[in-house]
């Protein structure tokens, strides 16, 4: 008999970098703080500890070294969710889930393509 031992979905776990600003009570965004860049706009993460999801709604920005910022939105049914602090502190890990949008992917192409377009016209 053959066994095989198979290790799968090895997706980066990214720590946050310091505790994220505002609660996003009504849909408000959260700024979030990461040590490098990892997340990009319109990715959906999930907080590993309360397994709370995240779309984020803004380009990184570059703080300081090793301090991104970025705004995000809880992915919820109504309103009322807040985040869970409990697995929001500086060392708490996060992992990719998906793109809400990977039509937009490479978000900047099609403008530079059509100038160029334009260009030949």
């Amino acid at each position: 008999m053959v066994e095989w031992q198979i290790d799968a979905n090895e997706i980066k776990r990214v720590p946050f970098a310091a505790v994220p600003e505002g609660d996003g009570a009504d849909g408000t965004e959260i700024t979030f703080f990461f040590p490098y860049r990892y997340y990009e706009k319109y990715d959906i993460f999930k907080v590993e500890k309360t397994r709370q999801q995240f779309i984020v709604v803004s380009h990184p920005i570059k703080r300081a070294t090793n301090l991104y910022e970025l705004q995000a939105r809880i992915i919820s049914e109504d309103y009322n969710t807040v985040i869970n602090m409990d697995g929001a502190m500086p060392g708490d890990l996060t992992v990719f889930q998906s793109n809400a949008f990977p039509e937009m992917s490479e978000e900047g192409r099609f403008t530079l393509l059509s100038s160029a377009a334009k260009l030949v016209a």
